[in-house]
């Protein structure tokens, strides 16, 4: 019996880098909101509900990857969609990652770290 979805190592790696992302954008934004003294459940709900949201593209790209996998034709996309979204959200996650660490510590902003932050963002 062949298996429903082959995923690579590849794969495997870049969907449990952006699911620990998200779970790290989650702790900074916490422990952000602690040290500036704003912790919302309104705010938190609304963050773990955007979590929620980008964990189920996740899973759309997984459902890609068995329709691509089975379907001929489609074969084009196979391989690409978990990794694909899983870099963006990387990417995503990073950069939100940093926000809130510049929102608990505003002296980083002038850091290197921060001034390549500054840069990639276009100086704004």
């Amino acid at each position: 019996m062949t298996p429903i979805i082959q995923i690579s190592e590849s794969m495997c790696y870049a969907f449990g880098g952006a699911v620990s992302c998200m779970g790290l954008d989650v702790l900074t934004g916490y422990v952000g909101a602690v040290i500036n003294h704003t912790v919302s459940s309104t705010k938190m709900r609304e963050g773990l509900g955007h979590k929620a949201l980008l964990l189920c593209i996740e899973l759309l790209a997984f459902v890609i990857e068995v329709v691509c996998q089975h379907v001929e034709g489609m074969d084009a996309l196979s391989g690409v969609t978990v990794v694909g979204i899983s870099i963006v959200i990387i990417l995503m996650e990073v950069t939100s990652i940093w926000e809130n660490v510049v929102s608990a510590s505003p002296e980083l902003a002038n850091s290197p770290l921060g001034k390549i932050f500054d840069n990639a963002k276009g100086g704004e």
